[in-house]
């Protein structure tokens, strides 16, 4: 039996009840980051594949392999060198939390496929063409596009420092849009993801879909930013303060959470969400009810057209999401009508004469 998360070593044990342990070690005589207990081996290893999945275990299995690299510190001559010296670089430790894990799962594949290279065989334009073709094996074109914008951040930080003259990613093709304004969940998809959500997942998802605030924002959104009339708050992505007025359908999901933390949502536990928790718990729910293509993120455009619905203009819609008038519009004239559309212009046309 083989682990899903790769380069572990595990062990077995027989209790003297006759159950089995199965140990999961980051490499051959490394720390221990998980174990499982059941009555055969099969079962234990299933369970311990479970508990390595857990934000703690993983957690202790990326420490332990930091520390290991630290050990290792090869020479920025070499791929793993270099992403190794950036991800101790203050520009780095400098991010967010959330920033610092995105980048660090990019930059630790990058360094599987790429470490022993060395750094002066990208300064040759010929490189483009290898990187594009590690590009295209991804799953998508979305995640494709996130290595190599990683990637180019990382070569830009290093020509900072005198570590390198290359620029590997300047030829490569953009394949993927990170615009998708135009991309919302439809009634019948929110109602599908709904109904195969735990309770505490419903919520976020509710108030998502109502108030088109994003996940980190949902997420840090304190009982306090809301008052009877609205909810005013400041976002994480550009730090501006955004006031979201409280419909009837935003105050009946309020009703449905329970105060039972400082923090409006929270999880099973009571506490509240972390990214990765939410996430993994959203990509089951979506995979039960059997919809791909739609992201987090696309609830903005669905609020986009529930708020409009409910009297917002506009102007208004466009301080909240932080998009043009014009992407609005075509939200709204794709998914709503074109004739309110069109009324909502002249009205607008109207008042200005």
């Amino acid at each position: 039996m083989q682990l899903k998360v790769t380069g572990m070593h595990t062990a077995t044990k027989k209790l003297a009840d006759g159950r089995i342990t199965y140990y999961a070690y980051a490499w051959r005589k490394g720390p221990l980051i998980a174990r499982a207990t059941a009555a055969t081996k099969d079962a234990a290893f299933e369970q311990l594949q479970a508990a390595l999945t857990q934000p703690e275990a993983m957690a202790k299995l990326s420490a332990a392999r930091e520390v290991k690299e630290q050990k290792a510190a090869p020479t920025v001559a070499y791929i793993a060198g270099m992403v190794l010296a950036y991800l101790k670089s203050p520009e780095y430790n400098s991010k967010k939390p959330r920033t610092r894990s995105d980048y660090r799962k990019h930059l630790n594949l990058f360094r599987d496929e790429f470490g022993d290279w060395r750094t002066a065989l990208f300064e040759d334009p010929r490189i483009a063409q290898d990187l594009a073709e590690w590009r295209d094996g991804f799953n998508s074109q979305r995640q494709g596009h996130m290595q190599i914008q990683v990637i180019s951040m990382l070569f830009g930080w290093a020509r900072s420092r005198g570590m390198t003259k290359a620029n590997p990613t300047e030829a490569i093709k953009k394949v993927y849009s990170a615009d998708r304004s135009g991309e919302i969940w439809l009634p019948d998809q929110v109602d599908a993801v709904v109904s195969k959500s735990p309770e505490p997942l419903q919520w976020a998802i509710k108030l998502a879909v109502e108030t088109g605030m994003r996940q980190g924002d949902l997420l840090t959104l304190p009982w306090s930013a809301i008052s009877d009339m609205a909810i005013q708050t400041n976002t994480a992505k550009r730090n501006k303060r955004v006031l979201i007025p409280i419909t009837d359908r935003i105050r009946d999901v309020l009703a449905e959470i329970p105060k039972r933390s400082p923090i409006v949502l929270t999880s099973s536990t009571g506490r509240p969400w972390d990214d990765s928790g939410l996430r993994s718990s959203f990509h089951r729910a979506k995979k039960r009810a059997k919809i791909s293509g739609l992201t987090w993120h696309d609830f903005r455009g669905t609020a986009v057209t529930r708020l409009y619905n409910s009297g917002l203009t506009l102007r208004d819609l466009s301080r909240i999401f932080g998009w043009s008038e014009t992407q609005i519009e075509a939200i709204l004239t794709r998914y709503v009508s074109a004739d309110e559309v069109a009324k909502n212009m002249l009205d607008r046309i109207n008042r200005n004469e």
